[in-house]
């Protein structure tokens, strides 16, 4: 319902308001304002619901439609910190499924309630689904790796993003392509029928997220983020974060400043 800091195990994720994170691994989330101001921040309002879902496994279409990423994250048995990020969710729709599973919750448990919940659940994570390439936030969601060479697109791209991600963006082509067994020409092209991009660009805009967050999220110097993400200096960190974001790295901490996090 804010903007937030959420952490879990001692991580640290800045969302935007009606953001979602799906996860698995995750044993303690704490949720906190980022805001301007603490007067903002004495404002925030978060709604924290905890839904222990009985699916099948492996997972079908029995409570979820048919994706691959929401398959693959919850039918991996790996126990690994996995998740995605969706955003942009500004038609109502996750909202109202929300309200109708926080309404649940207050009530007596039984075998009906439990019946709604869990069907709410599933039509959630299924709105969450729909046209979901515009939702999922890739360079900020973590998803389960594994071969990607006959898996499908939404997999592929996943699996892709969260390895170029951990890296922090300072991987070449060739590296990358190897990792994934393929040849660099090959590899180059699935980039771009992927992300629409060249991989030079998917690189640089994952290193742009990456400075979000770092900035958001940390009290690090300029020229510490610049280095750990690969810029050859602070004027060079300076001129891709402004020409990406609008802001000089400075004006952009100023304006998003995070005077409070409680953990």
């Amino acid at each position: 319902m804010t903007d937030a800091v959420l952490s879990a195990d001692k991580h640290l994720f800045s969302l935007k308001k009606f953001d979602i994170i799906v996860a698995t691994g995750f044993k303690e989330v704490h949720l906190s304002p980022l805001a301007e101001n603490s007067k903002a921040a004495a404002s925030a309002s978060f709604r924290l619901l905890q839904i222990d879902l009985a699916c099948p496994d492996p997972l079908n279409q029995y409570l979820v439609a048919d994706n691959a990423l929401i398959h693959d994250l919850m039918n991996d048995k790996s126990g690994k910190y996995a998740y995605i990020v969706f955003q942009n969710l500004t038609d109502g729709m996750t909202k109202g499924y929300i309200n109708l599973l926080e309404i649940l919750a207050k009530r007596d448990k039984d075998e009906y309630n439990d019946f709604q919940v869990q069907r709410l659940a599933g039509l959630l994570l299924t709105e969450l689904l729909h046209q979901h390439w515009q939702k999922i936030s890739k360079s900020r969601s973590n998803f389960p790796r594994k071969n990607v060479r006959h898996a499908n697109r939404d997999t592929q791209s996943g699996a892709i993003m969260t390895y170029l991600t951990q890296k922090n963006g300072q991987v070449s082509l060739k590296e990358a392509a190897e990792y994934f067994g393929y040849q660099a020409t090959y590899f180059s092209r699935l980039c771009r029928k992927l992300f629409a991009t060249d991989f030079v660009h998917l690189r640089r805009n994952i290193r742009i997220n990456l400075a979000e967050d770092q900035l958001l999220l940390t009290n690090k110097k300029l020229e510490e983020i610049a280095d750990e993400l690969g810029y050859q200096d602070l004027s060079s960190f300076s001129k891709a974060f402004a020409e990406s974001t609008g802001l000089s790295p400075s004006k952009y901490r100023k304006k998003y400043t995070l005077n409070q996090i409680n953990t």
